[in-house]
């Protein structure tokens, strides 16, 4: 059952991917702010990470930085997921490492295919 990490100070987006992703066979585990996720991901290391950018303590950019400058957690994919839809803010995650840069508000049965898809894919 692979594991996806939820990096994201709303509380609401927590409840909507925990119970879709759940109830599609995913381990959903969840951090509110950026250091509690970087903790997490070292931790548990997660399949994937979903990761929003505006959070309180750390924003989502220096989460995805730390995270892929760190030989525990580099390898981890993230896709972030945020209501920032500039260019550079979107350059600015793919510079970083990322895999995905989807825009909220997301549709969760889009989101889920995505990611069904990126994790299958990665197996092969």
């Amino acid at each position: 059952m692979p594991k996806i990490l939820i990096v994201d100070d709303d509380e609401t987006m927590h409840l909507i991917c925990r119970a879709y992703l759940g109830k599609s066979g995913y381990t959903v585990e969840s951090a509110m702010d950026g250091p509690e996720g970087v903790e997490k991901a070292a931790s548990i290391v997660p399949d994937l990470i979903l990761l929003d950018v505006n959070m309180p303590k750390m924003s989502g950019f220096d989460v995805a930085k730390k995270l892929k400058e760190s030989p525990e957690t580099r390898d981890i994919p993230i896709f972030m997921l945020t209501s920032l839809k500039q260019e550079a803010n979107i350059r600015k995650g793919y510079g970083l490492g990322i895999e995905e840069y989807i825009t909220k508000p997301a549709n969760v049965e889009h989101l889920k295919l995505r990611i069904d898809k990126f994790l299958q894919d990665r197996k092969r």
